[in-house]
């Protein structure tokens, strides 16, 4: 099986038949922001509605899982991290097996229920009066391996019905979602900081993510409709390969995927860094001043987020390229972390914790999305999980024991020292984004393209 998508020709790429129809070249104000066509408005906003219920049940319970750790040292952080990617590679494996039995369309909301049911479970136990500091650890860990698995699912499900142009301008606008129901959940942790126990969010987070069902079944039959459109006589398959260990032989026999991973774990790493030393900065303050500012934290994030992926970003991917989309942001995270290494004041740490995120979660992680649009769907949707969660994990529990033993661990680093450290891995994480930026385009220079609705599927 290979990579790259099939055989492809540019003769019906919207992009170009936009400047022949007239009514695709009237845009409105919103069209040319956005850089959207009016023929891909409908899915955009619908796949932007759907990142946005996803994220909006997340981040209900990301400040409240958030304000756990600073009471661990980072022995006990390490331990907990280790869990996360245990049950996440589980996870994973579970999902590639299901992915291997039931069709796409069935698998992408079975996905959400599971997890919706998943919640409602650590619900009952804490209303049936198990020991709230176990409950308080089972629920750190599950929500951990929820944070990623939404968002893989999601972008897995978006990204085979767009083309590696269509995606440079639409993933921006679709992320803009994430962000934007990221500052729901934090807006409503702020305003219910006294009340919103970890019962109650488990409770409005199931019921969030259950409400992204009937869009998901509008996105289907809306790209059915556009593949019927552009090719009545082919049909799409809905089905995987049986084996569900093919995600795996994708990961470790193709280049472009490695490359991926590798991004991955050095992300995680200036991730990791960050998340200590966010932890140690604020394990003076109590849980309740802890939910409030990393609730605030979030809100200032998600508004920068959503201002860079509107007007922004897709202007950058257009503009200098993936490959400096991909490199930018580590870059300058490294030669701000040396900065910040000589002063880690709570403000200063806070702020480039703004910087780093927004630059992350708004250029390169639509960035990093694009790849994905030049692979086949046996590695879009078992491949890229393991990359985006098992992968993620593992980095997370590397880098974390690798922080716990530079720091009271064993070599007793000071913060400013692991600083440095961490930026050392933020110039390492900038120069393979920068290398696998380069093969994708020049994977796009080889072979010009059309949309996935428009190009049969090949088994």
């Amino acid at each position: 099986m290979s990579i790259p998508n099939s055989t492809q020709s540019s003769d019906q790429n919207p992009d170009q038949n936009s400047d022949q129809n007239p009514e695709l070249s009237n845009k409105g104000l919103f069209n040319r922001l956005t850089q959207i066509e009016p023929c891909e408005m409908k899915g955009a906003l619908l796949s932007f509605l759907f990142i946005f219920l996803l994220m909006t049940s997340y981040m209900i319970l990301k400040p409240v899982r958030d304000a756990l750790p600073s009471d661990w040292g980072d022995v006990s952080r390490a331990t907990q991290w280790t869990y996360t990617f245990i049950f996440a590679t589980i996870a994973v494996f579970i999902y590639n097996y299901c992915a291997s039995k039931v069709a796409i369309r069935k698998l992408v909301p079975a996905v959400f229920v599971a997890f919706a049911l998943s919640f409602m479970l650590i619900f009952s136990a804490y209303k049936l009066g198990v020991n709230v500091s176990f409950l308080g650890k089972v629920f750190y860990v599950w929500t951990s391996v929820f944070s990623l698995f939404h968002i893989s699912v999601f972008w897995s499900f978006v990204s085979q019905h767009y083309s590696k142009l269509q995606s440079k301008r639409v993933f921006s606008f679709i992320n803009t979602g994430a962000s934007a129901g990221a500052i729901c959940g934090p807006l409503s942790v702020i305003l219910l900081a006294e009340t919103m126990s970890i019962e109650n969010v488990l409770v409005v987070t199931s019921v969030v993510l259950l409400l992204s069902l009937p869009i998901i079944t509008i996105l289907n039959r809306h790209f059915d409709s556009l593949h019927q459109t552009s090719n009545p006589n082919v049909a799409v398959s809905e089905q995987l390969q049986a084996n569900p260990f093919t995600g795996i032989r994708e990961l470790i026999t193709h280049k472009k995927l490695l490359g991926i991973a590798g991004f991955i774990f050095f992300l995680t790493g200036v991730s990791a860094f960050f998340y200590t030393t966010q932890s140690d900065v604020l394990a003076d303050f109590s849980r309740t001043e802890r939910k409030q500012m990393l609730g605030s934290l979030e809100l200032v994030t998600n508004t920068l987020t959503i201002l860079l992926g509107l007007f922004v970003s897709n202007r950058i991917f257009q503009k200098f390229g993936i490959s400096a989309s991909l490199s930018f942001v580590p870059f300058a995270v490294a030669g701000l972390m040396l900065l910040l290494s000589a002063n880690p004041a709570i403000l200063f740490v806070l702020i480039l914790v703004v910087v780093r995120r927004a630059g992350n979660y708004a250029i390169v992680r639509p960035a990093r999305e694009v790849l994905f649009t030049g692979v086949d769907k046996e590695a879009r949707f078992k491949s890229k999980p393991i990359i985006d969660i098992a992968v993620y994990r593992g980095g997370d529990v590397f880098w974390i024991w690798l922080i716990a033993f530079i720091g009271d661990g064993y070599l007793g680093f000071s913060v400013p020292e692991k600083i440095i450290t961490g930026a050392f891995v933020a110039a390492m994480w900038g120069l393979l984004g920068f290398y696998i930026g380069k093969r994708h385009e020049k994977s796009e220079q080889e072979r010009p393209e059309i949309t996935p609705a428009q190009q049969p599927e090949v088994s």
